[in-house]
C-alpha cells in the first residue's frame, strides 16, 4: 500500500507574491559577527538566544534558532533587499567606529555616513527597517499594511510607518565587551481603538543592538523623548534617551559593571 503524498503549506512572500522558499534573520547576520566573530561559538561561551522563555546556544551566525521561519521569496530577501542590507551594514558599522562622536552630540549626519549618495542610501536604510518590521508582523500573524508592502518599489512614498532612534542610557553602563552582544528585539505591541477594542490599527515595536534602539511607530504617534521622527526625509536624525531601569537597580547595575571592566 503507498502512502499518502502529503504537500506541505506553501508561504507566501509577503513583498511580491512569490512562493516564499528563504529564511530572513530575525537577528542580523552582520550584527551577531560584529559582537561574536564568525564562528563556530563554543557551547560554554558562545551566545545563548532567548526567545518566548526558552534559551537556546547559538552555534554561530546561521543558526535557525535566529531566523524567522520561510516567510520571503529568494529574489526579495537577496538580490532586491541587498542595497537594504548594505546600507545598515554600512549604517551600524559607523555608528560604532564613531561611537565616542555619537554619544557626545546624540545626533547622526547620514552625509558622514554614506557621502554624496547619501539620500539614496538612507532610503535603503529606511527599507531595510522596513522590511524587518513586515518580517515581524508576519511572524505575529498579522498582514503587513499595503502601504507598507507598496513602498520597496519606490522613492517617494506615503506610509504610517515612522521610526525614532535612541540611546539605551542603562545598557551604555555596562562594558563594551557585554553591551556589544546586547542584540535582540522586544515584544510586538497592537494598538487598538477604544470604542472596538479587537480591531488592531497600529503597531509599536523596538529592537536593538548594544545601547542603540530603532523604534517603530504604525499609525501611532511618536514619543519625542526616544528620538526626532524619521522617514527617511532628512540629513540629520537626533537620538532620544531611554533608560527603563528604576533608579535603585540602574545604580546596582552600575556598580557591577564596574567591577566587571576591571
Amino acid at each position: 500500500m503507498v502512502a499518502p503524498v502529503v504537500n506541505e503549506p506553501v508561504n507566501i512572500c509577503w513583498i511580491c507574491g512569490a512562493p516564499a522558499s528563504t529564511r530572513e534573520h530575525r537577528l542580523k547576520k552582520s550584527d551577531i559577527v560584529r559582537a561574536y566573530g564568525r564562528g563556530p561559538y563554543l557551547s560554554d561561551t558562545g551566545p545563548i538566544h532567548f526567545r518566548g522563555g526558552n534559551s537556546t546556544k547559538i552555534q554561530g551566525p546561521n543558526s535557525q534558532a535566529i531566523q524567522y521561519p520561510k516567510i520571503l521569496c529568494a529574489d526579495c530577501n537577496t538580490t532586491r533587499s541587498q542595497p537594504y542590507d548594505f546600507s545598515h551594514e554600512a549604517f551600524l558599522d559607523w555608528l560604532f567606529s564613531n561611537e565616542g562622536t555619537v554619544l557626545q552630540r546624540r545626533f547622526v549626519n547620514f552625509y558622514e555616513i554614506y557621502g554624496e549618495g547619501w539620500q539614496t542610501s538612507q532610503l535603503n536604510l529606511y527599507k531595510y527597517f522596513a522590511k524587518s518590521f513586515g518580517c515581524r508582523l508576519i511572524e505575529a500573524s498579522h498582514e503587513v499594511p499595503e502601504d507598507v508592502v507598496s513602498l520597496f518599489p519606490k522613492t517617494n512614498f506615503q506610509t504610517a510607518l515612522r521610526m525614532t532612534f535612541s540611546v539605551n542610557e542603562d545598557v551604555l553602563l555596562l562594558p563594551q565587551r557585554i553591551r556589544n552582544g546586547f542584540i535582540g528585539k522586544a515584544a510586538l505591541i497592537p494598538m487598538a481603538r477604544r470604542d472596538a477594542p479587537t480591531e488592531v490599527v497600529g503597531f509599536t515595536w523596538k529592537e536593538y543592538t548594544s545601547w542603540f534602539t530603532v523604534h517603530y511607530w504604525y499609525n501611532e504617534w511618536p514619543d519625542g523623548n526616544l528620538g526626532s521622527t524619521w522617514v527617511a526625509d532628512t540629513q540629520h536624525v537626533y537620538l532620544g534617551s531611554l533608560a527603563p531601569l528604576p533608579s535603585e537597580m540602574r545604580a546596582d547595575l552600575s556598580q557591577k559593571a564596574a567591577l566587571l571592566d576591571e
